[in-house]
């Protein structure tokens, strides 16, 4: 379990956790810092391939961005209708262009 607080909790991280599939991590809607707090429990970023996404409320497609751009190319697994609206989120976040920012990770919808 990554989190089990809600997103207006300042104190607690939101809820996320990893699916564990032969040893390989997948994350479900990661809260912000999530490798940050895998490390701590001793679990090395490149033990997480992927990332599903249910939705994009920050609390969830924070974790996500962070993951993409901090680590190796991942697998994001999430329909269209939330990857359409993650990357056109982050692209006026960051000043990425969409095509650029679909370029750091695999995705599987």
């Amino acid at each position: 379990v990554l989190g089990s607080s809600h997103g207006f909790d300042k104190y607690g991280s939101t809820s996320g956790f990893v699916l564990w599939i032969h040893k390989t991590g997948i994350m479900v809607d990661p809260p912000p810092h999530a490798t940050d707090i895998l490390m701590r429990s001793g679990i090395t970023p490149s033990m997480i391939s992927g990332v599903i996404l249910t939705h994009c409320h920050a609390d969830h497609d924070a974790g996500t961005f962070q993951k993409i751009l901090k680590e190796s190319k991942i697998t994001l697994i999430t329909t269209k209708t939330i990857l359409d609206s993650l990357i056109r989120k982050y692209s006026i976040i960051s000043g990425f262009a969409p095509k650029f920012l679909l370029r750091l990770f695999e995705q599987r919808i």
